[in-house]
């Protein structure tokens, strides 16, 4: 009799470790997911910082892992602890995927536990919340992810998180360009520039006329000089309360510098450092050449003007 009740013990414990998982898997699942979408420096670091320092968001550094690996694990639905560990080898191969600072151990232990009956995008959650912020936080209600090549891949990201918000953010076409070519991110040539700025903005502005309800647009020139105006605006959109504390994020200087190094911090992301500001708006005015300034004009056409940036030089006559 005695050994009949411990298999009923036993069973019953295994039952409850079940439900146990299967609730943890439909809570991951059931956090929605949002992207910001732009360009290569047009504010979005500062963008997602801000919303890092948010209590109730998740967002890690960028990492374009669940476009790069949905062709290999997109469309599985049951996960043994083989197929885990070969994702999480794959994962740690990912460009940038180290700035994370994860523990793979803790993440592979935590990740195999939810073998079994699984989706992609639940497992892709799963990696996002371990994420360890330099912020509080406390019940995540938003997942959010920035990359600036995600303007490429909105109808791949839509079709693995339905749900899906996306926040459209832009910057003057002239201030990017002298952004990007100041940190040798891209070749220093203004009409591929600003072209690549004009095919950004059509992507999603078009991909927003389909579903204008899952997506907001934010002007980097916007976000500088309004900054608790803008992110109340971005709270609403998202139906969280906004944070006051997020715009003190500067705060975290020195636990910032412990992790990265500082030479790069002050190259690629000085503002990080400080308070938010304007005094990088409208620079191209002094940092551009006149016919830089004709030639982006040119060729951005009227989707500058589309985007509420003014030109200073009509098409005809440009050169």
């Amino acid at each position: 009799m005695s050994n009949i009740i411990v298999i009923l013990n036993r069973q019953a414990l295994s039952d409850t470790k079940q439900i146990q998982k299967k609730n943890q898997i439909k809570d991951i699942g059931a956090i929605p997911v949002f992207f910001i979408l732009s360009r290569p420096r047009t504010g979005s670091t500062l963008l997602r910082t801000l919303f890092d320092a948010h209590p109730n968001i998740q967002i890690p550094p960028e990492c374009q892992f669940i476009v790069n690996l949905h062709p290999k694990y997109g469309k599985r639905n049951y996960w043994n602890h083989d197929n885990i560990l070969e994702f999480v080898d794959d994962l740690e191969k990912q460009f940038l995927f180290d700035s994370w600072k994860l523990d793979i151990e803790k993440l592979k232990d935590s990740l195999t536990r939810l073998a079994g009956p699984l989706d992609y995008a639940t497992l892709c959650k799963a990696v996002y919340l371990h994420y360890q912020s330099l912020f509080a936080k406390g019940k995540i209600f938003w997942i959010g992810d920035k990359n600036p090549g995600y303007a490429l891949y909105i109808e791949q990201l839509r079709s693995i998180f339905p749900d899906a918000k996306f926040i459209h953010l832009t910057r003057d076409y002239r201030d990017n360009y002298h952004s990007l070519a100041r940190v040798e991110f891209e070749l220093p040539i203004i009409s591929l520039t600003t072209y690549k700025w004009k095919y950004f903005y059509r992507k999603i502005t078009s991909a927003a006329k389909q579903s204008s309800d899952a997506f907001t647009t934010i002007r980097y020139e916007d976000l500088v000089k309004q900054p608790e105006t803008e992110m109340k605006r971005l709270c609403q959109f998202l139906g969280i309360d906004y944070d006051p504390g997020i715009l003190r994020f500067h705060e975290k200087r020195d636990e910032f510098l412990k992790i990265y190094p500082e030479a790069m911090v002050n190259k690629i992301h000085a503002s990080l450092m400080h308070p938010v500001s304007d005094n990088k708006t409208g620079i191209w005015r002094t940092k551009l050449s006149e016919r830089e300034i004709r030639i982006a004009d040119y060729v951005v056409g009227p989707y500058g003007q589309m985007a509420g940036y003014e030109k200073q030089f009509s098409e005809k006559g440009w050169m």
